[in-house]
């Protein structure tokens, strides 16, 4: 679970780095499409960590599993990033989303146990 937070770290840097965007002009994904996406990357994150595969393997495997999410979803990467760094400059917001993402984390946890 470590190396989880670790890359969600990692990637929300990135995010920060690379999002210079006016938001006022941005379509962003709504806060229950949000959650249900953030569920799906961080199990999908965790099932590819399971398979204890190469770390660049994983990575790749990773990425093609993200863009599966986001056709899942209809978005696209760009649409993603720039929503996640609108809600991660209002904190209340992402805050809520994280929430509801972090209570169904852990009751699928709970349930896998």
């Amino acid at each position: 679970m470590n190396k989880i937070i670790i890359k969600f770290l990692s990637l929300l840097t990135f995010f920060i780095i690379t999002s210079c965007v006016d938001t006022n002009n941005i379509d962003v994904i709504n806060k229950e499409k949000m959650v249900s996406i953030l569920i799906e990357m961080h199990l999908t994150e965790e099932s590819v960590m399971e398979l204890k595969l190469p770390e660049d393997t994983s990575e790749t495997f990773f990425t093609e599993k993200e863009k599966e999410i986001f056709r899942k979803y209809m978005i696209d990467e760009e649409t993603y990033r720039k929503s996640y760094s609108y809600y991660f400059f209002r904190p209340v917001e992402l805050e809520s989303i994280y929430d509801k993402v972090i209570d169904s984390l852990s009751f699928y946890q709970q349930t896998k146990e």
